[in-house]
C-alpha cells in the first residue's frame, strides 16, 4: 500500500468513503423542534419535524408549533430554511421577545442543540436527528403522555388538557364539553372470561372511539374501565350528538375474544361549561360524572345531560 493510501484511510474507512458515509448520514437527517420547558407539563417532550420552508411558533390555531401559554404573542416567531439549508430563528414582532440561547435576538442561525425561549414558561430546542433518534424522542413523549393499555391520552394529559381548555374557554366565552362514559357490567366481563378478556374490551373501545370522535378532541382513559372526551366549542346538544355517535359505534362493534363474542355497551354522561357555569375544571368533571350515574341508574347502554328532561338511548 502507498503513502498516499495510508494517509486517505481513517480508521477503517478511506476519506472518499467517510464522505459517502457522511452524506448518506445527512440525508437521513431532518430538523426538529422538541419543547423542553412548558406551562403545561403534558406539553413537555412534544416534537415537530421542520418540514415547512416557514414554520411559525406561537399560540395561533394556524402555528406549525402552537404552544398554548398566555405569556407569547399568537405569532411569536419562526423559523425559516434557508436556501443552502440553514435554518434562522426570526422574531416576528412579539410582544416579550424571542431568546436564543440566554441572548434576546431578532433573527440568527440556528445550530443543533440551540435553545430558544420564548415567554417565561416555554423553552424549546433545536435539534438535528436521524430516524431513530426521532422514533426513540416520540416513545418518550408517548410514553409520558399516552395510556400504556389502550394508547388514548392518559389521566395526567387529560387534566392538564381540562385546566387549559376550561380557562381559555373562560376567557374567551366559548363553550366546553366534557363527555365521560364507562364499560356497563365491565366487572362480569373480567369475572367471566378473565383479565385477558378485559383488557382488550379496553384495546377495541379506545380504538373504536379514536375513529369516532373528531382528531381535534381530547380523547382519555380517565382511570379504569372510564374514559372522557373533551370538546372544544362545543354546546351540549353537539356534545350529546357526540356521546350518540360513540354509543351506537360501540353497541354495532363484534368484540370478539378467543372466538367469543362478549356484550360491550357503554354508558355516558355529558356536561357543558359556559360563563360562569361552572367556577373550576373540576366542576365540571363531577357535572359529567353526575350524568354518567344517572345513565348507569337509568339502565346503562344510554346518554345523560343536565338540560335532558330523559335520557338518549337504551
Amino acid at each position: 500500500m502507498s503513502e498516499k493510501d495510508d494517509d486517505e484511510k481513517t480508521g477503517m474507512f478511506s476519506v472518499a468513503e467517510a464522505v459517502a458515509r457522511a452524506r448518506a448520514k445527512a440525508q437521513t437527517q431532518a430538523a426538529y423542534l422538541i419543547q423542553l420547558a412548558a406551562k403545561h407539563p403534558a406539553a413537555v417532550g412534544k416534537m415537530v419535524k421542520l418540514e415547512a420552508q416557514v414554520v411559525m411558533v406561537g399560540r395561533a390555531t394556524e402555528s406549525g408549533f402552537q404552544v398554548e401559554d398566555d405569556g407569547i404573542s399568537r405569532r411569536h416567531c419562526c423559523i425559516e430554511r434557508g436556501a443552502g439549508g440553514e435554518f434562522v430563528l426570526v422574531d416576528l414582532g412579539s410582544t416579550n421577545g424571542t431568546w436564543l440561547n440566554g441572548n434576546r435576538v431578532q433573527e440568527a442561525s440556528l445550530a443543533d442543540g440551540d435553545k430558544i425561549q420564548i415567554g417565561s414558561n416555554t423553552v424549546l430546542k433545536f435539534s438535528i436527528q436521524d430516524a431513530l433518534e426521532e422514533a426513540y424522542q416520540k416513545s418518550i413523549y408517548e410514553s409520558a403522555t399516552r395510556d400504556g393499555l389502550t394508547r388514548v391520552y392518559n389521566k395526567k394529559f387529560f387534566l392538564d388538557a381540562l385546566e387549559k381548555e376550561f380557562a381559555y374557554c373562560q376567557r374567551h366565552g366559548v363553550p366546553l364539553s366534557l363527555v365521560m362514559f364507562d364499560v356497563d357490567h365491565f366487572k362480569r366481563v373480567n369475572d367471566t372470561w378473565g383479565h385477558p378478556a378485559g383488557d382488550y374490551v379496553l384495546r377495541r373501545l379506545a380504538e373504536r372511539m379514536q375513529e369516532t370522535v373528531r382528531t381535534e378532541d381530547v380523547l382519555a382513559r380517565y382511570g379504569g374501565e372510564e374514559f372522557a372526551v373533551l370538546l372544544r366549542g362545543e354546546q351540549e346538544d353537539r356534545a350529546v350528538a357526540c356521546a350518540e355517535r360513540c354509543r351506537r359505534a360501540v353497541e354495532q362493534t363484534d368484540f370478539v375474544f378467543e372466538g367469543t363474542r362478549l356484550p360491550v355497551t357503554i354508558s355516558l354522561g355529558v356536561a357543558t361549561a359556559r360563563a360562569d357555569t361552572f367556577q373550576s375544571a373540576a366542576e365540571l368533571v363531577t357535572a359529567a360524572d353526575r350524568q354518567l350515574y344517572r345513565a348507569k341508574q337509568g339502565g346503562r347502554n344510554r346518554t345523560c345531560c343536565a338540560e335532558a328532561p330523559a335520557p338518549w338511548g337504551g
